[in-house]
């Protein structure tokens, strides 16, 4: 799906066919149209129940706030089908990790922040 003018979207997503892992990867920053799209490729990918999905954010540039509120909503209409909800920041990602935190507050989820992967780690190890 192209962002206006031709551009990439901000996110992709991928399932990690081992592991069943639904991996969402955002290079923001994430415009306001494109949070519906990524929600609508998430909820094509996500099973019935035992769902294990990975938020990575280290190549997000800058923080829109009107994703917010819709993923805490997917989160809260989805709790009963996750398993487990993993972010993965930026080492200096201070803002994202509260921002997440907030989240899980909001939506009764626990979510494992994580900074300590690096780009050769295994999803398996989630």
């Amino acid at each position: 799906m192209a962002r206006a003018g031709g551009d990439k979207p901000s996110w992709r997503i991928a399932k990690v066919a081992a592991t069943g892992t639904i991996w969402l990867r955002f290079v923001g920053p994430t415009r306001t149209e494109e949070v519906s799209h990524f929600m609508s490729a998430l909820n094509e990918m996500m099973p019935d129940e035992d769902a294990n999905v990975v938020f990575d954010l280290r190549e997000l540039e800058g923080h829109n706030p009107d994703t917010k509120e819709p993923i805490k909503t997917w989160l809260r209409e989805n709790k009963a089908r996750i398993s487990t909800v993993t972010v993965i920041v930026p080492k200096a990602g201070a803002i994202l990790k509260m921002v997440t935190a907030v989240i899980g507050l909001a939506t009764g989820i626990k979510i494992q922040i994580r900074d300590d992967l690096d780009e050769n780690a295994s999803a398996a190890s989630l």
